[in-house]
């Protein structure tokens, strides 16, 4: 099992490889919803279900994964599993 201070250091770069590139993310993938992992795209697709059996099928968890939902509109959404 991973340190837990390593996990949270790859995953605050993972935030901060989606803001450096948040405008050319919008650009690539509207409104869609985007996996980051390890600095890079993992995965993307309009609906979210699908974006997770895709990270499942790569051997991605998808609880360590930055997923976000590139839009312009201004939501707030309440995920449950």
């Amino acid at each position: 099992m991973r340190e837990p201070q390593a996990e949270l250091q790859r995953f605050k770069r993972d935030i901060d490889y989606y803001e450096a590139r948040r405008e050319e993310l919008l650009r690539r993938y509207p409104e869609q919803w985007i996996a980051i992992f390890n600095e890079e795209i993992a995965a993307s697709d309009p609906d979210f279900d699908h974006l997770l059996r895709t990270l499942d099928q790569r051997g991605i968890p998808s609880e360590r994964a930055l997923i976000k939902h590139v839009t312009v509109k201004d939501e707030l959404l309440i995920l449950s599993s």
